[in-house]
């Protein structure tokens, strides 16, 4: 392959796996691919696709955040219980704002001023809001049956619901950011090179609280997204599975966990992957006991798939140069 192709098969990388993959599942089973099934892969990457840019952002700077799963579940578990109390909807998810900007806060505290390692730090932060969330959940179950919520939800059939078309004006603002701002430029010069970019000027411990502030702002914005598409939710929401699925998605999306390397459309086609998987494999038939297994290995082709191309570049670019 001619070097320019496999350097922009590179580029475009997770958005060719994600239409190889939509090709291989509807050769196996043309219902993977019908209308009403991508539908519902779109609605539900949308949480995955924020908690993404939250992991995204966090990631950037070479650190990482095991809180923010459990800090969606705490958040929509707040909101979730003021709502069935009868609080007024915009002041419920200030509240659920209120959550999440304190859980970025702690955590950004803790890893830039008091230098703890991010992982210790937001591992000790997941622990205690697990706690938090279960002394909140009192009843286990909250029913949200707020009609607002559910008309920006949307439903299937129904064109695109405010909901999809809110996450992608989100997107869209996150790549205007990470592409066109002082913050954005910083924050990959800071994980490209934490050296290099503090004798360029940049302060950086105050970027990295920066950055755990603003993936707080994700954070909570996938928690309003998770009570507006479920009219119930429990400490089950959100939390580990969550986390998981969207730090895949940040990764297959070309996001670094070294830092310093991923763009903001990445996350969203990662996201939309994540969710095709899940979809396509429950129209299969798979055991819910058996997704983790089969997603993590389709994961693991992926990810080898995508290391064998950049080996392959490293080694066109050494034997042109050479």
């Amino acid at each position: 392959m001619p070097t320019t192709l496999l350097d922009a098969a590179l580029d475009h990388a997770p958005w060719l796996v994600l239409c190889l993959l939509l090709a291989a599942f509807g050769l196996v089973d043309a219902r993977i691919v019908a209308r009403e099934n991508l539908w519902v892969v779109v609605q539900q990457a949308t949480p995955i696709a924020l908690l993404g840019l939250a992991v995204f952002w966090v990631l950037l700077t070479g650190e990482i955040d095991l809180s923010a799963g459990h800090s969606v579940t705490l958040s929509a578990v707040s909101m979730g219980t003021l709502l069935s109390s009868g609080v007024a909807l915009p002041a419920a998810l200030g509240v659920g704002f209120a959550c999440c900007a304190v859980v970025g806060c702690v955590n950004g505290l803790l890893v830039a001023a008091l230098r703890i390692p991010s992982f210790i730090a937001t591992l000790a932060s997941m622990l205690l809001l697990q706690g938090a969330t279960l002394i909140v959940a009192t009843t286990g179950t909250i029913l949200v049956l707020d009609p607002r919520l559910r008309a920006f939800a949307g439903s299937a059939g129904a064109g695109v619901s405010p909901m999809v078309a809110f996450t992608a004006a989100v997107a869209l603002g996150s790549w205007w950011l990470a592409r066109w701002t002082g913050f954005g430029l910083k924050t990959f010069a800071l994980g490209s090179h934490p050296a290099r970019a503090e004798l360029a000027g940049v302060r950086v411990q105050v970027q990295k609280f920066g950055a755990f502030l603003l993936s707080s702002v994700y954070v909570f914005l996938a928690a309003a997204i998770i009570i507006a598409r479920v009219p119930v939710v429990n400490p089950g929401v959100g939390g580990t599975g969550l986390l998981l699925d969207a730090i895949a998605a940040a990764v297959i999306g070309g996001t670094s966990l070294l830092g310093g390397r991923g763009t903001v459309g990445g996350v969203v086609c990662g996201a939309l992957t994540m969710s095709l998987l899940t979809a396509a494999l429950r129209v299969l038939g798979v055991e819910p006991s058996s997704l983790d297994l089969y997603k993590g290995a389709i994961i693991v082709l992926i990810l080898l798939g995508d290391r064998s191309l950049h080996a392959l570049r490293a080694l066109a670019h050494g034997q042109r140069h050479g």
